[in-house]
C-alpha cells in the first residue's frame, strides 16, 4: 500500500501540472517539486532505489516540459546497476536523455553497461544495447563507447544461443557504433568479419536477417572490398524470398518480408558486376520476375510494398547493365506508374524513368510515354512538374527534339514562376544541342526570349545574336524576325537588346522597311530599358542613322535622343551620346570607322555551364556570368561587348558552308553539335587552349603547333596529351596506353588532363571546384576508325558524395568526341576517391571494362587562407591536436633529391596555402587550408587543415609529412595523398 501511495504522488504531480491555468502557475509548481526532489536527494543514504526511480521519473517529466534539470544525474546513473528491471529501465532512459556527450557520468557507467551486455539476463542486455545505440549518436561520448563496447556487442550478435530480439538489437547497435567510430577505427576488419557475415547471412529468422543486412548495408556503403564473397548469400536470400520460404508472421499482404528484399537489392548495388555468369543469371532472373511479375493491386499498402521492391530492382538492373529487354520492361512498368493519379507513385515513376532515360538503348521505349510525361507538366504537384521537366530534358534526342521543345515553349506561358528559370534554360540548351537547321534555331530562341520575359538570361540572347552574326544567310532572316516581334508589341529587355543588336547591324537587309520605322519601334521601348540596354540602343540608333544619311527627320530624332543623354548621370551613356553625336555630325568619319562587328569568337556554351551550376545549387561567379565568347584570354569582356560600337572592324572571317547547310561557325563552335555527329569540327585558332583539341578531331592534317621548350610531361603518352591519333579498327589493343595511376596523380594537383587512354578511347577531364561542390567535364574521344558500341559510364553511389552525371550516348562515331558533365557535392569527409566505371565494345567484338579513380580528392574541396595566419593562432591549433588519429605523420624515402621549391609548388597547386616563416627551419614547409563539406540539408561546414613537411638537410632523400586536422578522415586522406604525390615528385 505504501508503494502504491508513492506512485500516486507521481500521478498527482502530473495532474497538478495539467491543471495549471497559465505558465506562471506551472513554473511555480515545478519549482516547488524540484526543491522537494533536491532535498530528498541531499538526504544521502536515506532514500531507497524505488524512491530514486520515482523522483527520476518526475525529473524526466519536468525536462520534457522544457525546464532545465541540473541535478539528479548521479542518482539516475546509480539506478543502472540496480537488480530490478523497473529501476534499471528508468536509469538507462534518464541517462540517455539528461546526459550529454561531455558528462563524466557516461564514463563512470561504462562498466555497468558492459556487465549488462555480458549478463545472462536478456532484458538487461536489450536495455544496454538500446542505451549504447542512443548515446552513439552523440559526437564525443559515443566514440568512446564505440571503442570500448564494440567487441561485446559483436559477441552478442554472433552468439547463436542468444534470443532473436537481442541479436536484432545487437546488429543495429553495432551499425551505430560503426558509424560513430568511422572507418579509421577499424572496428570491423573485412578479412575476419566477412567470414562471420557469411554465417550470419544463413540466419533463418527474417527479423534477425533484416537487421544483419541493414548492418551489411552500412558496411558496404563505405567500402565493399573484402565482402565480395557475400554476393551468393544475398542472391540466395532474394531467391528464398521470391519463393516465399518465410514464416507467415513476416508475410505482408502476401509478400515475403518486403523490407528484407529492398535492403538486399540495395546492398547489391554497391558491388561491381560479378564475374560469375551463373550467379549473374540467377540475379537477373530474379529481377526479371520482380519487374515483369508485379501487378497493381487495389490495396494501397500492398502496392507500396511492391513498388518499393520494384524501384530498387530497377536501380539494380541499371547498375548491373542488364539487357535491353529487362530495361524496356522496366520502362513499361514505370509508364503505368506515371499514368496514375496517385502523386507519390507518379513522382517515383518519373524519378526512376529519368535514370532509365540515360540508357540510349531504351530511349525509344520511353518516347512512347511522351504524352503522359508532357501531361505531367500540368500536374497540380510542383515536385511532379519538376521531375517531368527533368525527364523531358533527359529523353530529348534529335528525332523528338522539335516536338518536345514545342511543348516546352507552350508550357512556358503557364508555368509557375518557380519553374520558369530552369525551364527557359533547359529549353535553350536543347535547342542548341538538337537544332535541325539554323533558321529553326533562331525561331525557337526568339520565341523563347519573347515568352520568357525577365527569366531569359543574357546568355540566351547572347547565344542568339552570336548565331545570327556568324552566319551571313541569317542576317536578313534574323532582322525580319526581330522586326516582327517588335511589331507584335514585345517589350521585354532581352528581346529589345537582341533587336537593337541585330537591327543596328543588319537592319539595312530589310527591304521596304526604312530605318526610321526601325528607330521608331526601338524608341517606343527605350524609356523603360535599364542603362546597359540603352547603351545597345544608342549604338543601334547611330548605325540606323548612317544607313539613311539622306533622312533628315531620322537624323534629327537621333540627335535629340543623343543630346538628351549627353547630360545623363550615367557615365557610360553620357560618353556614348557625346561620341555618337560627333559621328552623326561627321558622316564621312563615321563611314570609315563604324562598321558591323566581326564574327563572334567560337567558345563553349555558357548555357550548359549555367545549367550545371544550377544543378549543383551554386550560382556562377561574376566572371562566369559573362558569356564565354565575350571573354578575352584574361577574362575581360570587352572584345565583343554588344553595347559598344566596333571601330575600324577587321574583315569578317570567311565561313565555308557544310553539306547540311550549316557553317563552321555554327552553334557554340561545334561543341554540343559535334557531340551529336551532325556538324563538322571548326578549325582550331592559334594559340590553342590545351582542351580545345578535344573538339578538333580533324580528318585532315592538324595544324603544327610550336611546343614550348622544357622537360617532357611524364604523365602524357605523346607530346600533346589530347591529340587523338587514329586507332586500329581491328586487332586494337584495349589495354591502357600509359600508367593510369600516374594520370590520376597528375589530375590531383591540376584541373585538366588525361584520365584514361588506350588505342581506341581517350578520356580527358576538365574540373572546377568551389567550396563543397565541383563541376567536372568528362571528354570521351573515339580515336578508332570504327564505331564504339555500348558505351557506358557509371559512377557508383557513395555516401560521402552526391553525384549528378549527364547522359552518355550508347554509340560514339569514329573520330568524334562528346562531353559529359558530372556534378559532385561533398556530403562528408572521406578516405578514398570515388570511382568511375566505363565500358565499350568494338565492332570486332573486343570489349574494354575499366574502373578508374576520379580526381576527386580531399584537396579539391580545400581553400587556402587569405593572407598569412598568425603564428600564435597556428601553433595553438597545432598543439590542440596532440596525436593520432587527428595528427598523423609518415616518413618518405626517395632515390632522387627533393627540392623545396618543387614541394612548395605542389602544395600550392593542391590548393593548400604555404605559410612561410612559421617553421624555424628554412628547409621545412608549413601550409594551411580549410576543407569544406555540406551535409544533406545543412549549411556547409569547414575543417581546418594544417600540414608540415620536413626535408632532411644533408642528402635531401627523406622527408617527414605531418598532417593535423580535427577530422580523422581528412587527416588520413590528405596525408596519404601528399605522401603519394611527393614520393613521385
Amino acid at each position: 500500500m505504501a508503494k502504491l501511495q508513492n506512485m500516486r504522488g507521481l500521478q498527482n504531480f502530473i495532474s497538478d501540472i495539467r491543471a495549471c491555468q497559465n505558465k506562471e502557475h506551472e513554473k511555480t509548481r515545478v519549482d516547488k517539486e524540484l526543491g522537494k526532489i533536491r532535498k530528498k536527494f541531499a538526504s544521502g543514504g536515506n532514500i531507497t532505489e524505488y524512491d530514486k526511480k520515482k523522483y527520476v521519473w518526475k525529473l524526466l517529466y519536468i525536462f520534457m516540459l522544457g525546464y532545465d534539470v541540473e541535478f539528479g544525474h548521479k542518482q539516475a546513473a546509480d539506478l543502472i546497476p540496480a537488480t530490478k528491471y523497473a529501476e534499471k529501465q528508468v536509469g538507462y532512459m534518464a541517462c540517455a536523455i539528461l546526459l550529454n556527450e561531455k558528462d563524466e557520468f557516461l564514463r563512470l557507467i561504462i562498466n555497468s553497461i558492459r556487465n549488462d551486455l555480458i549478463s545472462k539476463n536478456e532484458a538487461f542486455q536489450c536495455l544496454a544495447l538500446g542505451f549504447v545505440a542512443m548515446v552513439s549518436s552523440s559526437p564525443v561520448g559515443g566514440q568512446e563507447m564505440a571503442s570500448l563496447l564494440a567487441v561485446d556487442v559483436m559477441n552478442l550478435l554472433t552468439n547463436g544461443a542468444v534470443r532473436a530480439i537481442v541479436r536484432k538489437k545487437a546488429a543495429l547497435c553495432l551499425l551505430r557504433l560503426l558509424r560513430k567510430a568511422g572507418p579509421e577505427a577499424d572496428i570491423l576488419q573485412a578479412d575476419t568479419w566477412s567470414v562471420k557475415m557469411v554465417n550470419l547471412l544463413e540466419e533463418r529468422d527474417p527479423g534477425v536477417l533484416l537487421a544483419i543486412v541493414t548492418l551489411l548495408l552500412g558496411i558496404v556503403s563505405r567500402s565493399y572490398e573484402g565482402y565480395e564473397g557475400l554476393l551468393p548469400k544475398l542472391v540466395a536470400i532474394l531467391d528464398r524470398m521470391k519463393k516465399r520460404e518465410v514464416q507467415p508472421d513476416y508475410t505482408y499482404y502476401g509478400i515475403a518480408s518486403p523490407w528484407l528484399q529492398v535492403k538486399c537489392l540495395r546492398v547489391l548495388q554497391y558491388f561491381p558486376i560479378t564475374d560469375d555468369p551463373a550467379l549473374l543469371t540467377i540475379l537477373l532472373d530474379i529481377l526479371r520476375k520482380i519487374i515483369t511479375g508485379t501487378e497493381v493491386a487495389k490495396n494501397i499498402n500492398k502496392n507500396n510494398a511492391n513498388h518499393a521492391i520494384v524501384f530498387e530492382a530497377i536501380a539494380l538492373a541499371l547498375a548491373l547493365e542488364a539487357d535491353t529487354e529487362l530495361l524496356t520492361a522496366s520502362v513499361g512498368l514505370l509508364g503505368k506508374f506515371i499514368s496514375v493519379r496517385e502523386p507519390n507513385i507518379k513522382y517515383l515513376g518519373l524519378e526512376n524513368m529519368v535514370r532509365l532515360a540515360e540508357v540510349p538503348a531504351v530511349n525509344d521505349a520511353i518516347v512512347r510515354h511522351q504524352k503522359s510525361i508532357v501531361a505531367s507538366l500540368k500536374d497540380t504537384d510542383v515536385s511532379i512538374r519538376r521531375r517531368a521537366l527533368d525527364l523531358l530534358f533527359t529523353m530529348c534526342n534529335r528525332n523528338n527534339a522539335r516536338e518536345i521543345i514545342h511543348e516546352l515553349l507552350e508550357y512556358l506561358e503557364i508555368a509557375d514562376f518557380s519553374l520558369r528559370e530552369e525551364l527557359v534554360l533547359k529549353t535553350a540548351v536543347l535547342a542548341e544541342r538538337f537544332f535541325p537547321d539554323l533558321r529553326w534555331y533562331v525561331d525557337v530562341m526568339l520565341t523563347l526570349i519573347d515568352r520568357a520575359g525577365e527569366f531569359a538570361s543574357k546568355d540566351i540572347w547572347h547565344s542568339t545574336v552570336q548565331i545570327i552574326s556568324n552566319n551571313e544567310d541569317l542576317h536578313e532572316y534574323g532582322a525580319h524576325k526581330v522586326y516582327e516581334a517588335l511589331q507584335r508589341g514585345s517589350v521585354h529587355e532581352a528581346l529589345i537588346c537582341t533587336a537593337g543588336y541585330v537591327l543596328g547591324d543588319y537592319g539595312n537587309t530589310l527591304k521596304g522597311v526604312p530605318p526610321a520605322e526601325l528607330f521608331g519601334l526601338l524608341q517606343e521601348r527605350f524609356p523603360s530599358m535599364p542603362p546597359h540596354a540603352k547603351g545597345i540602343l544608342l549604338s543601334a540608333y547611330l548605325k540606323l542613322c548612317l544607313m539613311a544619311p539622306q533622312d533628315a527627320q531620322l537624323k534629327e530624332a537621333v540627335m535629340e535622343v543623343l543630346s538628351r543623354y549627353a547630360r545623363f548621370m550615367d557615365a557610360d551613356l553620357q560618353q556614348r551620346a557625346v561620341e555618337y553625336m560627333g559621328l552623326v555630325l561627321h558622316p564621312d568619319v563615321a563611314k570609315r570607322n563604324v562598321t558591323s562587328k566581326p564574327p563572334w569568337e567560337k567558345r563553349g556554351s555558357l548555357l550548359l555551364r549555367r545549367l550545371m551550376h544550377r544543378a549543383g545549387g551554386e550560382e556562377p561567379d561574376e566572371q562566369e556570368h559573362k558569356p564565354v565568347w565575350m571573354q578575352d584570354e584574361n577574362g575581360d569582356a570587352e572584345a565583343h561587348s554588344p553595347t559598344a560600337v566596333q571601330f575600324a572592324a577587321p574583315q569578317p572571317v570567311p565561313t565555308s558552308p557544310s553539306a547540311n547547310g550549316h557553317t563552321e561557325d555554327d552553334l557554340l563552335g561545334g561543341e554540343d553539335a559535334a557531340a551529336n555527329g551532325d556538324m563538322p569540327p571548326a578549325p582550331i585558332p592559334q594559340p590553342v587552349d590545351p582542351l580545345a583539341d578535344l573538339y578538333g578531331l580533324q580528318t585532315g592534317p592538324a595544324p603544327v603547333q610550336q611546343a614550348p621548350a622544357g622537360p617532357a610531361d611524364p604523365f602524357s603518352v605523346s607530346g600533346d596529351p589530347y591529340a587523338l591519333t587514329g586507332g586500329q579498327q581491328s586487332g586494337a589493343d584495349l589495354r591502357p596506353a600509359g600508367d593510369i595511376d600516374e594520370w590520376w596523380r597528375r589530375l590531383c594537383a591540376t584541373s585538366n588532363g588525361v584520365l584514361y587512354e588506350d588505342s581506341c578511347m581517350q578520356i580527358g577531364v576538365r574540373s572546377q571546384f568551389k567550396g563543397p561542390t565541383g563541376q567536372i567535364l568528362l571528354f570521351f574521344g573515339n580515336k578508332a576508325d570504327a564505331f564504339l558500341e555500348r558505351l557506358l559510364c557509371v559512377v557508383p553511389p557513395t555516401p560521402q558524395f552526391a553525384f549528378q552525371l549527364g547522359s552518355v550516348p550508347g554509340r560514339l562515331e569514329p573520330k568524334k568526341q562528346i562531353q559529359v558533365p558530372l556534378m559532385v557535392s561533398c556530403v562528408s569527409s572521406f578516405l578514398e576517391a570515388p570511382r568511375l566505371q566505363i565500358s565499350y565494345t568494338l565492332a570486332a567484338g573486343q570489349q574494354c571494362n575499366q574502373t578508374l579513380r576520379l580526381p576527386i580528392t580531399v584537396n579539391k574541396f580545400c581553400t587556402p587562407p587569405e593572407g598569412a595566419i598568425p603564428a600564435d593562432m597556428f601553433f595553438t591549433r597545432w598543439r590542440t591536436l596532440a596525436g593520432p588519429p587527428q595528427k598523423v605523420g609518415e616518413r618518405i624515402t626517395r632515390t632522387l633529391q627533393l627540392s623545396k621549391a618543387a614541394v612548395e609548388q605542389l602544395i600550392t597547386d593542391m590548393g593548400l596555402g604555404p605559410q612561410p616563416g612559421l617553421d624555424p627551419s628554412p628547409d621545412n614547409l608549413v601550409a594551411a587550408a580549410s576543407f569544406c563539406f555540406a551535409p544533406s540539408g545543412q549549411q556547409p561546414q569547414q575543417v581546418a587543415c594544417m600540414v608540415r613537411i620536413e626535408i632532411e638537410r644533408t642528402r635531401r632523400l627523406e622527408a617527414q609529412v605531418t598532417v593535423a586536422t580535427p577530422d580523422v578522415n581528412v587527416t588520413a586522406s590528405l596525408k596519404n595523398l601528399l605522401v603519394q604525390l611527393i614520393t613521385k615528385l
